[in-house]
């Protein structure tokens, strides 16, 4: 505590000696070096971050059915959930939810269909989202992969590092039912 008071009063001291206008903005604003790194990531970093983010880890498409024209796709990738619901040619409603910004996402199930419901964080007119006629085993894998990640994410487990399949597999063990 006495080393950080003195060398307040040393620098204020050195300050004050000094003619204003020699002095330039930097000097002013830092004008102690500090030992501190940036958190400022370096370009290959960012590339990697970058690369990284568009690995898809799970995407369903639902059925094309009579009562269904239109199909729907989820995409997982390792920063997002992207809901995409096709409502005529050519048009579609996007939506992109952060996997920190899911709250829940549940299934339901029958012998040939299931439906993917996704609770989101986002204060917006909708607070989840559900995507039906997806075929049973793609509605429960995307499940699996949303909720291991919500896990990840909730006890802060570090999967920058894992290979995209080490990943999966690791999301797939997290998310999977007990029953």
């Amino acid at each position: 505590m006495g080393q950080a008071a003195t060398k307040t009063y040393d620098v204020t001291k050195e300050f004050l000696k000094k003619d204003v206008s020699t002095l330039r903005p930097e000097q002013l604003l830092n004008p102690v070096k500090s030992n501190r790194t940036s958190k400022v990531p370096s370009k290959a970093k960012l590339k990697q971050i970058v690369t990284q983010s568009r690995e898809v880890l799970a995407a369903g498409r639902t059925v094309i059915l009579p009562v269904n024209l239109f199909p729907d796709t989820v995409v997982v990738d390792r920063t997002k959930v992207t809901i995409t619901k096709k409502t005529f040619f050519w048009s579609s409603q996007v939506i992109s939810i952060r996997i920190e910004d899911v709250l829940n996402v549940a299934t339901s199930v029958g012998p040939l269909f299931g439906s993917l419901t996704v609770s989101s964080r986002v204060m917006n007119s909708t607070d989840h989202f559900e995507i039906n006629f997806f075929w049973r085993q793609d509605a429960i894998h995307l499940k699996c992969i949303i909720q291991g990640y919500m896990i990840a994410q909730h006890n802060a487990i570090e999967t920058s590092h894992l290979t995209k399949e080490e990943l999966i597999e690791t999301l797939e063990e997290l998310g999977r039912d007990s029953n």
